[in-house]
């Protein structure tokens, strides 16, 4: 959990991931995501913030998120998500006791315009990177299905550069199934990742 609160651009959208401690698994199983979810959609509640993207995978989540109204919510927000834990009852194995994450999570704070896409593209093609699936949409556990209207979900919120993409929503699932359909460019990747592993922010 963060010590000390980082700063805010005002207007950014952000780009959080948090990572079991040691990268151990944190979801065992679609119960410890749909809780994960749940509570996700209470805090956007909470606090007046909308979800553009999710994946989690068994050692990891990743959001992204709106701007938040002050660097305190965005720290209260994460910091309350860090506090999800697989409940005692459930544990079967005494190496599941010391399931947390990791102390901090990784923020990359995101210029509006082309990144936010762009990062939209990066978290929902994670389990296909990480071997969990062969295409996104084989995935139960990321943004994508509930954008294609596969598994509808009030978690998500349309970003105004997917609503651009089309003029209705049908154009725009077909447009953003092309966009997908490139993949994401190596040299795209790198710079994500290393904006969010160095805190520095996507822009330009």
């Amino acid at each position: 959990m963060p010590r000390t609160q980082r700063p805010v651009i005002n207007g950014y959208f952000n780009y959080f991931e948090q990572c079991g401690d040691a990268m151990r698994s944190v979801f065992r199983d679609n119960l410890d995501c749909r809780r994960y979810l749940a509570n996700l959609y209470e805090l956007k509640l909470r606090f007046e913030v909308p979800i553009y993207a999710w994946c989690l995978l068994p050692v990891s989540a990743s959001i992204l998120t709106g701007p938040f109204r002050s660097s305190e919510d965005a720290t209260e927000f994460m910091q309350s998500l860090s506090l999800f834990q697989v409940e005692p009852r459930r544990m079967t194995a005494p190496s599941t006791a010391s399931r947390r994450w990791e102390q901090r999570f990784q923020l990359c704070q995101v210029a509006p315009g082309y990144w936010p896409l762009a990062c939209m593209r990066y978290m929902e093609f994670l389990p296909v990177r990480a071997g969990e699936c062969d295409m996104p949409w084989n995935y139960a556990w990321s943004s994508f299905r509930a954008r294609m209207g596969i598994e509808p979900s009030a978690l998500l919120d349309p970003y105004l550069g997917y609503l651009r993409m089309g003029n209705d929503e049908e154009d725009r699932r077909e447009c953003y199934r092309l966009f997908m359909g490139r993949g994401v460019p190596d040299g795209e990747a790198a710079t994500i990742r290393e904006a969010l592993l160095r805190a520095s922010p996507l822009k330009g």
